[in-house]
């Protein structure tokens, strides 16, 4: 039993989990998608800037070529033949100033005159050693870091965007002999950038939106499946516990239904020689005693009365009798039981019989045994001078029997049919509980139909199979289901 509770708490705790399941999805799909733009911007970033250093290295080196051809470069490890390539290379569009440098990242000489002298980055010099061009995109560059004359007001922006690229100077068989470092005016660049950055965030953008409208449905989609699949679990375990709290009032029930026999078989005796005790104690009573003799005498028959009609009934289950019993004789049999428990409480007894079928034999017993029961429970929540109702009638293919009173109603908060909780002042709550055993035996619904301060309806509802087409039984007239 407790496991089924845990089990049933973590079904709602479920219930909270869709909603945080989705939005880690989405912020994982948001993060890879993140990530990739990113790594894919820096590449096409590297791309584009690189294009302007293979152009720089290859016009170099086939300035250098010209030179040696023509024979006006001495080695290439001559920084004079190094200045004539880079001056030469400088000339393309949009080149600000040149730097050089010897294979060690020393300083050798600049132009134009006014261009800042400035370290080569010692980071970059393995990469030239590998004789591999090197580039760096700033977007924002103060003139004043370029040149030793600032620009003046209203004669262009004081900051502009700046590609520096190092070219490695060389020849096919020679190592690392310089380092030229190209400064570029990079507004093309950077507009190009714009446009990229542009482009890769709608992307970015659409693909989060396809790909996390189709992810939160898919999610939702098995999340939904899920909750259909908790809410028959729930349903499930809800009817576990139910058929679990059956077993154990069946297992109450059918131990105190033992013990009630043996008792029954062993008192019939005894109190059947008590009532001839107190039959001839009341004949001849003291002064001031006949009326509680009296009512001795009734309480004793009336117990002898119970006890016979208990035993018929285990009479009838144990035999072969077969034979069936119109509800009209089975009416007179109940009012033939009730009506002295009514008059003796001063309640009037109603009986009305809408139906007219016939019921096997024992299922009249059990259902005659439920409805006394519940009639007399009927008659003591019921004051005096007021009417307990029995009504019999067709629904649809169901037989109901419903007992009502005029009482004070039955409290909400008094859990029905289980043994010791009853209404009652001393009761035990055990013929509620019996009543409901014996309707679970007959396959029968017994419930509390409708409960309010002017009274209470208990129904019982056999099933559809003791409806009058479905009995097949052979009538044996003139016998009697419950009087011994």
């Amino acid at each position: 039993m407790e496991k089924i509770r845990q089990l049933e708490e973590l079904v709602r705790r479920v219930r909270r989990v869709p909603v945080l399941v989705i939005s880690l999805a989405l912020a994982v799909l948001a993060g890879v998608i993140l990530l990739t733009a990113l790594q894919l911007r820096q590449s096409i970033r590297q791309q584009i800037a690189g294009r302007d250093a293979d152009v720089l290295h290859a016009v170099a080196m086939m300035h250098y070529a010209d030179d040696v051809a023509d024979g006006l470069a001495g080695t290439v490890t001559d920084p004079g033949g190094q200045l004539s390539v880079v001056l030469k290379t400088a000339q393309l569009r949009g080149v600000l100033g040149v730097r050089l440098f010897d294979a060690d990242g020393r300083f050798v000489d600049l132009f134009p005159f006014d261009l800042t002298e400035q370290p080569l980055d010692e980071t970059s010099l393995p990469a030239l050693r590998r004789l591999d061009h090197v580039t760096r995109f700033r977007p924002r560059v103060r003139w004043e870091e370029l040149f030793l004359y600032p620009v003046q007001p209203g004669q262009g922006a004081e900051t502009i965007p700046v590609l520096e690229v190092l070219v490695p100077l060389h020849t096919e068989r020679t190592s690392l002999a310089g380092v030229a470092q190209f400064l570029i005016q990079a507004d093309g660049i950077a507009a190009e950038y714009e446009r990229l950055d542009r482009r890769l965030i709608l992307q970015a953008l659409a693909a989060f939106g396809t790909g996390g409208a189709i992810l939160a449905l898919t999610l939702g989609w098995a999340f939904h499946r899920l909750r259909l699949a908790q809410r028959l679990l729930t349903e499930r375990t809800e009817n576990l516990l139910k058929a679990n709290q059956e077993l154990a009032l069946a297992a109450k029930t059918s131990a105190l239904g033992a013990v009630a026999a043996h008792l029954i078989h062993g008192l019939k005796n005894p109190l059947a020689g008590l009532q001839s005790f107190v039959g001839a104690r009341g004949a001849a009573p003291e002064a001031g005693e006949s009326s509680d003799w009296e009512q001795a005498l009734a309480s004793t028959r009336r117990m002898q009365t119970m006890i016979n009609q208990v035993i018929s009934v285990l009479r009838e289950e144990q035999s072969a009798a077969r034979y069936e019993v119109t509800l009209a004789e089975w009416e007179q049999v109940i009012r033939a039981r009730v009506q002295p428990f009514a008059r003796e409480k001063g309640v009037n007894f109603v009986s009305v019989l809408e139906a007219q079928t016939s019921l096997p034999n024992r299922v009249a017993n059990l259902v005659a045994l439920i409805v006394e029961n519940l009639a007399e429970n009927a008659l003591q929540a019921t004051p005096p001078g007021k009417a307990v109702t029995l009504a019999v009638r067709n629904d649809h293919a169901r037989l109901v029997f419903e007992v009502r009173d005029e009482g004070a109603g039955f409290p909400a908060d008094m859990p029905l049919f289980l043994p010791c909780r009853s209404t009652k002042e001393g009761g035990t709550g055990i013929g509620l509980a019996l009543c409901k055993q014996l309707a679970l035996h007959l396959g029968a619904e017994l419930d509390l139909a409708a409960s309010s301060p002017g009274g209470c309806v208990f129904a019982l509802r056999l099933p559809a199979t003791w409806s009058p087409e479905s009995v097949s039984e052979a009538r044996l007239p003139g016998k009697n289901p419950v009087a011994d």
